[in-house]
């Protein structure tokens, strides 16, 4: 039950994408800045996200980036995954490989139904949704042009 830096990055640059609302393909340099990160980590991530089909990227002079599909189809789990990996993994938190409880291992158990919530609950919230929270609290940030602008 862990979420990188590398996939809230993923959720946040995603969602700037939705709230662009321009139709036009946008540029990982614009993405970066928006979130005060490197371009080339960015791109790393976002390479990511295209491989799993939740973004398309069009190249040339005017490329950037798109969402393949509509932002409620689209559930932090398909995030999540796409950047970290299964979310669901059955090991023990002890990191112990032949142990000999683990076939009754009441632990195991318990961390493999945390896991199995907490995947659920990603698969329920969409990116519209994360989108509806943000406009709710009315975030600067998701609004300005530009990062720096908004410091000032």
């Amino acid at each position: 039950m862990h979420i990188s830096k590398s996939a809230g990055y993923a959720v946040h640059g995603l969602v700037y994408l939705v709230t662009k609302k321009s139709g036009d393909p946008v540029q990982i340099s614009e993405i970066a800045e928006y979130q005060n990160v490197s371009r080339t980590y960015l791109a790393k991530i976002f390479q990511q996200l295209s491989t799993a089909r939740i973004i398309v990227g069009q190249r040339g002079i005017t490329g950037g980036y798109l969402l393949s599909k509509q932002p409620d189809t689209i559930t932090l789990l398909d995030v999540v995954e796409a950047v970290d990996g299964p979310v669901i993994k059955r090991h023990c938190c002890l990191g112990v490989m032949e142990c000999q409880l683990k076939p009754m291992c009441v632990i195991l158990d318990a961390f493999v139904e945390a896991n199995n919530r907490f995947a659920d609950y990603l698969k329920s919230v969409t990116l519209e949704d994360v989108v509806a929270r943000v406009t709710n609290v009315n975030a600067p940030y998701v609004y300005s042009k530009k990062k720096s602008a908004a410091k000032k």
